[in-house]
């Protein structure tokens, strides 16, 4: 009787093994304390089961679900959805107005299935064919970027039918525009970024064409260092 007495003060619902129960107030398992709604203490097992979390959305009135797995989490975090999944550490999570704040943009999976990191900007005009945002800046020991097919590389300039532009026409280019042929303005770039891969490529391009003028112009050096020889022998004569 006791038993069943402190239940129905704890739980609304049926005193069954089967029907649903709820209650208003916080939940704590394995601990005293109450932080939020539901506290836990020691670890949590899901077997074969989905995190699921439902999310009252003001500007659209209604509930929006997101789903997301966790192996192991070593700090304070929480997640909101606002047009998208966010993951930050644990703080006030949304402004007044429902703007995103920007400690909460550590991890952004948008809608469109794209990942943000320090930014939620991720769909625009220019960038439909990306899928990781980083804002700032990234620290690694190695990037490998993938070449899709073998023209995709420069080599072709050592073909013998390339045409190498002449060295002439290459300076009036330089003194007309301010910059080589190919490779884009500053403010090209300022506004547009550049492709890590294509301008790794074109760098190679532009280095292996130099490494054409270099031999070209040893061949001209050598050949008339020759008439200067056979010119001098001359004279001596």
């Amino acid at each position: 009787m006791l038993s069943t007495s402190v239940f129905s003060q704890q739980w609304t619902g049926n005193n069954t093994t089967t029907d649903h129960i709820s209650r208003k107030g916080s939940v704590s398992i394995g601990l005293t304390e109450n932080y939020d709604q539901l506290n836990l203490s020691r670890n949590l097992r899901m077997v074969n089961g989905q995190i699921k979390f439902g999310y009252f959305v003001p500007n659209r009135g209604s509930y929006v679900n997101s789903y997301f797995d966790i192996e192991h989490i070593t700090q304070p975090f929480s997640i909101m959805n606002v047009d998208g999944l966010y993951i930050h550490p644990s703080h006030n999570m949304i402004n007044i107005d429902q703007s995103v704040p920007t400690e909460s943009k550590t991890l952004y999976i948008s809608s469109t299935s794209k990942i943000g990191m320090g930014t939620n900007s991720v769909n625009c005009s220019g960038c439909t064919g990306y899928r990781l945002f980083v804002k700032d800046g990234i620290k690694t020991e190695k990037v490998k970027v993938e070449i899709a097919a073998n023209n995709g590389w420069a080599d072709y300039v050592f073909a013998k039918d390339y045409k190498l532009m002449p060295l002439k026409d290459l300076q009036f280019y330089i003194d007309s525009n301010g910059h080589l042929p190919e490779v884009p303005t500053t403010e090209e770039a300022i506004q547009n970024g550049i492709e890590l891969k294509e301008m790794n490529i074109l760098l190679l391009k532009k280095i292996e064409e130099l490494t054409l003028y270099t031999l070209q112009q040893q061949k001209n050096i050598e050949e008339q260092n020759k008439r200067i020889d056979r010119l001098e022998n001359r004279s001596n004569k």
